[in-house]
């Protein structure tokens, strides 16, 4: 699966940081094409707990079912997406004086009907 890893640094504290990012609700907040998040099986974040997305992907719209994986405050958060465009989604959150140090890894796979349906889509000429 191809990966891509970015990090930054964020001025809170990671205890505060990992609660907006740990929250499904917030991620279309900061997560460019995330249109929405919707039927979050429990209020309790924890491991285990589902939720469904959608996702604008250059005009194309995929949506499907997530599941967080890891959730150990305010250290690491990993989800899955289970069902659509399948990856795995995981934040660290590691304590820089007053600071936050944000790593985010994420691995994905392009789902090969969607590359067929994009070919044969004008948007690749643009």
């Amino acid at each position: 699966m191809p990966t891509v890893n970015k990090s930054t640094v964020v001025e809170a504290p990671p205890e505060k940081v990992f609660a907006f990012i740990s929250d499904p609700n917030r991620a279309p907040i900061f997560i460019p094409g995330l249109n929405r998040i919707s039927n979050l099986s429990s209020a309790e974040p924890k491991v285990g707990r589902t939720w469904e997305w959608e996702f604008n992907w250059f005009g194309l719209v995929l949506s499907g079912k997530t599941e967080c994986r890891q959730f150990e405050p305010p250290r690491t958060y990993q989800f899955e997406t289970l069902t659509g465009a399948k990856s795995r989604w995981t934040y660290r959150c590691e304590a820089q004086n007053s600071h936050t140090k944000l790593d985010l890894e994420i691995e994905y796979e392009t789902p090969q009907n969607l590359i067929a349906k994009i070919a044969a889509e004008p948007v690749l000429e643009k």
